[in-house]
C-alpha cells in the first residue's frame, strides 16, 4: 500500500474528470500544470505506476510506442482512429472463446487478451 500524496489525486481526478478520455503521461503532466498544479513529468510518471499496481487505472501501449492510461481497470476493448489516433472504449460482451481458441490452438495457457479495432471516428468521419 502507497501513502496518497496529493499529486496522485490530482493525476487521478484529472483522469476522472475526463470520462472516456485515454491520457499519455506528458497530456496529463500538461493538463494539471494548466490548471496551476505544479508537478514534474517524473513524478506523473512514476503515479501513473502506483495507480496501475493499486489497479485504480489501466493502460495500454499503442502500436507507436505511446502508452496511454484511462480509467476503466476493468476488461475492455478499444478502437483507435486511423486518422485523428484517438483512443476510444468500445464495450462488448466478453467472450471467452477465443481465448480458449488460442490456448487450443497453442496449447499455451492464456490469462487475458486485448482487442484493437482500427476505425475511423465520427468526427474524422463528418471531415471527409
Amino acid at each position: 500500500m502507497y501513502k496518497i500524496s496529493k499529486q496522485r489525486e490530482w493525476i487521478y481526478t484529472y483522469m476522472l474528470e475526463h470520462p472516456g478520455q485515454h491520457f499519455s503521461a506528458e497530456d496529463i503532466f500538461a493538463g494539471l500544470n494548466e490548471m496551476g498544479k505544479t508537478v514534474s513529468l517524473a513524478t506523473v510518471y512514476r503515479n501513473l505506476k502506483i495507480l496501475q499496481n493499486e489497479h485504480r487505472i489501466g493502460s495500454l501501449m499503442l502500436t507507436s510506442g505511446k502508452q496511454v492510461f484511462d480509467q476503466t481497470c476493468r476488461p475492455h476493448d478499444h478502437l483507435i482512429c486511423t486518422h485523428c489516433h484517438r483512443v476510444y472504449d468500445v464495450d462488448m460482451t466478453y467472450d471467452r472463446s477465443l481465448e480458449r481458441k488460442a490456448e487450443n490452438q497453442l496449447q499455451l495457457p492464456i490469462e487475458s487478451h486485448s482487442l484493437i479495432l482500427y476505425g475511423i471516428c465520427a468526427d474524422c468521419l463528418k471531415e471527409r
